[in-house]
């Protein structure tokens, strides 16, 4: 079959020096040689060199079916002539990891796929529900050439895994997508709701009270304090859980917490200058550890159990907004100085990460000896773009950094094609936010933004340590330590790519890195 392409491909070689180096469509004449008369050539290039990894296996599939799709095509197959991929026993980086790569690739294709919620509908609104397409393709089938080898149900299992993880990422999309009124806080919990009913194995909860939430949750009341006035902006707290089928077979449980800010006008501490723009996207943290659950119930034999908070909201303003100068009192009981409306999602997630300090605590005094971590999940900083580009940044305490929980997400990062880089939280972060007078715990910022501020993403995790009494489980404080990792993926939700006056595409991180680091955990 290969070796029919290339001859096909060898007429075009001979009078385009350039052959190969680009994407191609070639007509043929045999449709055994290629399906609908079309052979589409989407070179990788190099998988050895220094900063090789499987993302460019990734965007040679995804760009090889776009141009399928633009020639007419509906039900591709995908041959990937792969050798056996760079190790680093063979000379590989040791910063790539291709052991997923036929997940990756077919993610990649249904990726190419993929046709968003808000196209969907609109879609629906103005052609009707028979011309309406909601999907580019009809079927992807994968051909693995090259001498590959692979054991016994290791495609199959591959498969079931890029579906479950490509739902779960398209679930984070089509929220991520979505508007601030299209995608309010309530808007958000529906679309959640309606995705995981009938999923076994996962529990849906919410509370919209805002009595409860302002006892329970007292910094995302406050930070919400301006949207009361209207209710269609009111603020609301989703718990989502996972039992495996096999507890038995538990080897860990996992704490979430997502940044669900629907949309973030700055509050009081207003954005200016254009920097509102795109900021009905602050809720990716959110709609990312959704689609992780969603996609961990989906597979279903999964070795670990989750607990996670989604805090939604909207950041806006008005005479009742919260304002710089005043002291709130956390969950934990810190007393926390706001200094910066426009550092929301901190305060939005502290008392969560409290609560789940508090259940990690609990389950340990009634005999629970299963490992049990913290994760936040929130497009927190641009100081993470600025440092990072367009890629995630993990910020662990020293219980996470000796359990290699951050380390964990980096690598499964790494075979997935959604990297992340592990920054080390530092004694400075600390004392940043430590308090210099009695008339506060922490503080919970400076007044400017964290692209002009030394270390600008990694101190905000020590102060959601602080503000969530945290900082009593340190490693000092032996076997009561509690492991904790922010993420954020200021960086990795989104692209980087802008199309003119557009936003950036929605990649759905962290969606396929928490999967590679928990399921196999």
């Amino acid at each position: 079959m290969v070796a029919g392409w290339m001859e096909a491909a060898q007429p075009f070689v001979n009078v385009d020096k350039e052959f190969g180096k680009s994407v191609v469509l070639i007509p043929t004449s045999s449709s055994l040689m290629a399906s609908g008369g079309r052979l589409v050539l989407s070179p990788a290039g190099s998988l050895d060199d220094d900063t090789d990894d499987v993302r460019k296996i990734a965007d040679a599939v995804k760009a090889g079916v776009a141009r399928a799709i633009e020639a007419g095509a509906r039900r591709p197959v995908i041959c990937v002539t792969l050798s056996p991929p760079p190790t680093e026993a063979r000379g590989g980086s040791i910063d790539a990891d291709y052991s997923r790569w036929v997940e990756v690739a077919l993610l990649a294709a249904m990726d190419a796929s993929y046709v968003t919620l808000v196209v969907r509908e609109h879609r629906l609104a103005t052609q009707g529900e028979g011309a309406a397409v909601v999907e580019k393709l009809e079927s992807i089938d994968l051909v693995a050439a090259g001498g590959q080898s692979f054991a016994a149900g290791e495609l199959d299992q591959a498969v079931r895994r890029a579906c479950a993880i490509e739902a779960g990422r398209r679930l984070a999309v089509d929220m991520g997508y979505g508007d601030s009124e299209r995608m309010t806080p309530y808007n958000c919990a529906q679309t959640i709701e309606r995705a995981v009913r009938g999923v076994a194995g996962i529990e849906y909860q919410e509370i919209k009270d805002l009595d409860v939430i302002k006892r329970e949750y007292p910094l995302l009341y406050h930070s919400a304090r301006a949207s009361l006035p209207e209710k269609s902006a009111w603020p609301c707290v989703v718990k989502l859980e996972y039992r495996s089928p096999a507890p038995d077979k538990v080897r860990e449980h996992i704490y979430m917490v997502g940044k669900g800010v629907t949309f973030d006008t700055g509050g009081i501490s207003l954005k200016t200058c254009g920097s509102m723009r795109g900021m009905s996207r602050d809720k990716l943290g959110a709609c990312g550890v959704a689609g992780f659950v969603l996609a961990t119930g989906l597979i279903g034999d999964c070795a670990v159990d989750l607990s996670c908070t989604l805090a939604f909201e909207r950041n806006a303003i008005g005479p009742a907004a919260l304002l710089p100068d005043e002291v709130v009192m956390s969950r934990a009981g810190v007393r926390v100085l706001i200094s910066d409306t426009d550092a929301e999602g901190r305060l939005v997630m502290a008392d969560a990460v409290a609560e789940c300090r508090e259940r990690i605590v609990a389950a340990r005094l009634n005999r629970d000896s299963r490992p049990a971590a913290i994760y936040t999940a929130a497009t927190l900083t641009g100081h993470a773009i600025r440092a990072y580009g367009w890629y995630g940044a993990t910020v662990a305490n020293g219980a996470a950094r000796r359990g290699g929980y951050d380390a964990r997400v980096a690598a499964a990062g790494l075979a997935y094609g959604d990297a992340f880089e592990n920054s080390v939280m530092r004694r400075e972060d600390h004392r940043v936010v430590a308090p210099r007078t009695d008339r506060e715990d922490v503080y919970q910022s400076n007044a400017q933004p964290s692209t002009m501020t030394d270390r600008g993403h990694q101190y905000p995790a020590a102060f959601m340590i602080r503000a969530a009494g945290l900082d009593r489980h340190s490693l000092a404080s032996g076997p009561a330590a509690i492991p904790f990792v922010h993420v954020d993926i200021a960086g990795s939700a989104e692209d980087g790519v802008e199309p003119g006056l557009g936003l950036c595409a929605i990649t759905g991180s962290p969606v396929a890195a928490f999967a590679g680091a928990f399921w196999s955990a």
